[in-house]
C-alpha cells in the first residue's frame, strides 16, 4: 500500500478529520507505537471490518498499548498494539522460550512479537475453554490483537482503582473468585496466568482477569514459579485487606497433590 493511501485510512481510524486533532494524546501515542507494520496491520483489519475506529487509550506499557474503539458492526472493542520494538525483549523470549506450545523462535525482534500475540489470543481462548472469565479474543494478525471491550463506553476499573470504594465482604468474594480461577486453570486447564495482582482484575458485572500474554502451560519449566508468584500476590494482597486467607504453603501443596 503507497505511504500516503496508508497515512490517511489510519488518520481515518484515529478518527482525525482535521489537522487541529492531531495534538490529541490518541495521536501522539499512535504516532509513537504505530510504525509501518503496524499501520499495514491494522489498515488489514480496518478494510475486514474487524476495526472501524480507535477512541482512545485505555493504557500504555513497554511492551503494548491498548485503545477503545468500535468494529464495522459499532461494537466496542479493545485493541491491543504490542511494540515491534521493546525493551522487554529479553523478557519475551525467556517466556517464549520455555513454553514447549512454541516451537522455533525467530531472531527477528518484530517476528518475535508476533508469536508473542498469537500466544495470548490462544492463553485467552484456553481461559475460556476453562470458565475463567477473560476478555472474548476476536482476531489477531502480526502484533495486533482485538478484543471484547469490558466496559460500557467507560474502561471498567481495575480492582486496585477502586479498592476504597469495597468493603471486607467484596474483598472476601473476590478472593474466593480469584483463588477458584487459579485452581480451575491449574487442575483443569493445566494452565496459569502467571502475573495475578489487584491491577490485572477488572470489575464489571463480576470480575474479569486480564493480561494473559504471560500465562503459560503447566509443562512449561517456569510453570511452578508463575503459581508460586501468582498465590503468594493473591494471599498477600487480600490478606492485608483483613480477608482470611490461604496458608500459602499449605495451598501451594494442595494443588500440587491433586
Amino acid at each position: 500500500m503507497r505511504e500516503e493511501s496508508l497515512e490517511r485510512e489510519i488518520e481515518a481510524m484515529l478518527g482525525l478529520r482535521e489537522r487541529r486533532q492531531k495534538d490529541s494524546e490518541l495521536y501522539k501515542i499512535a504516532n509513537e507505537v504505530f510504525d509501518r507494520t503496524t499501520k499495514e496491520t491494522l489498515a488489514y483489519l480496518h478494510r475486514r471490518g474487524k476495526i472501524e475506529e480507535l477512541y482512545g487509550v485505555i493504557s500504555t506499557g513497554k511492551e503494548a498499548n491498548v485503545f477503545t474503539g468500535v468494529d464495522a458492526e459499532g461494537n466496542e472493542i479493545a485493541v491491543k498494539v504490542y511494540r515491534t520494538y521493546t525493551t522487554e525483549f529479553r523478557r519475551i523470549w525467556e517466556y517464549l522460550a520455555a513454553d514447549p506450545r512454541v516451537g522455533y523462535l525467530p531472531k527477528d525482534m518484530r517476528k518475535l512479537i508476533f508469536v508473542w500475540t498469537r500466544r495470548e489470543f490462544k492463553n485467552l481462548q484456553r481461559a475460556i475453554k476453562y470458565a475463567v472469565r477473560v476478555p472474548e479474543p476476536i482476531i489477531f494478525r502480526n502484533n495486533v490483537l482485538v478484543m471484547e471491550f469490558i466496559g460500557d463506553g467507560t474502561p471498567a476499573p481495575r480492582l486496585k482503582d477502586v479498592e476504597r470504594e469495597l468493603d471486607r465482604g467484596d474483598f472476601e468474594e473476590l478472593y474466593d473468585f480469584t483463588m477458584r480461577a487459579i485452581e480451575r486453570l491449574w487442575r483443569r486447564g493445566d494452565m496459569v496466568h502467571g502475573d495475578l495482582s489487584e491491577y490485572n482484575i477488572l470489575l464489571w458485572d463480576g470480575p474479569v482477569i486480564i493480561d494473559w500474554s504471560q500465562a503459560t502451560v503447566k509443562r512449561n519449566r517456569m510453570s511452578l514459579e508463575l503459581l508460586k508468584r501468582d498465590l503468594r500476590n493473591v494471599i498477600t494482597y487480600f490478606g492485608r485487606k483483613g480477608v482470611d486467607v490461604d496458608d500459602f504453603d499449605e495451598k501451594l501443596h494442595e494443588l500440587l497433590e491433586r
